[in-house]
């Protein structure tokens, strides 16, 4: 079932081949990149698909796999995805992490079309937001992972308020033991924060900011190294999100 989908205004992140893509290139059903992206998927259907192809991005075989986290639960629905294999519908809840236990070793070169993120809303309305993550499985808390979130039940097409012209811009990545540097810019409206969250989706540091543009600072000495994700928000939703890597 083909199903139509679009990028999240005001959250999709410009790309570039030479340092967004990770360890796979993403690319939905019309050939477009969607690395560190926010798809969005309407509930059109009683069980809801998204779709994707993947190519490593080095010129070596690996073996990769995907791991899903629950960032947004609505209770009641139901979800699956397929990586290597299908799985069987699950609860929302039941698998907060889900780690695909099939790995596909991938060749250079080749686009595989073997992922597939499946949501059944049960009758609720609600966003419901999934981060899938791929991964070298040699190195899997390596800062090479990529990621794409996907919003069933979202609003195509329509922009959330106040995220016209929204920014944020994060620095230096890999820190190298440095704090890490965030401008933002808000555009309509004031009352956001800049929220830190690790690859398991929890939120670790909050920053309110109501001006409406600026920078702050966060010290790294706490974090763990590995991957995390800055997020501008407004009343819990994102208007923009950037990946960065804590080295020492």
């Amino acid at each position: 079932m083909h199903l139509r989908y679009s990028f999240a205004l005001g959250t999709l992140l410009t790309l570039s081949a030479a340092h967004a893509q990770g360890v796979v290139t993403l690319t939905n059903e019309d050939g477009e990149v969607v690395n560190g992206t926010v798809i969005v998927a309407p509930c059109d259907w009683s069980t809801d698909t998204v779709s994707l192809y993947s190519m490593l991005t080095g010129s070596s075989a690996a073996t990769v796999n995907v791991r899903r986290y629950e960032i947004w639960p609505v209770p009641g629905t139901v979800n699956f995805f397929c990586w290597g294999v299908c799985y069987l519908p699950a609860a929302v809840g039941t698998h907060p992490t889900w780690v695909s236990q099939d790995h596909v070793s991938m060749s250079p070169g080749v686009n595989y079309n073997n992922f597939h993120a499946y949501h059944q809303a049960q009758g609720n309305t609600a966003t419901m937001r999934y981060k899938f993550v791929w991964y070298d499985v040699a190195n899997p808390n390596g800062p090479d992972s990529s990621w794409v979130d996907i919003d069933f039940c979202g609003l195509v097409g329509v922009p959330e308020a106040g995220s016209l012209n929204a920014g944020l811009t994060v620095w230096p990545s890999p820190t190298q033991g440095m704090d890490v540097q965030m401008e933002y810019q808000l555009g309509r409206g004031g009352n956001a924060q800049v929220v830190l969250y690790n690859v398991l989706g929890e939120a670790m540091r909050r920053s309110n900011v109501g001006a409406a543009q600026g920078r702050i600072q966060w010290s790294t000495a706490d974090l763990a190294p590995g991957v995390y994700f800055a997020a501008l928000e407004r009343a819990g939703q994102p208007l923009a999100t950037r990946r960065f890597v804590v080295t020492r």
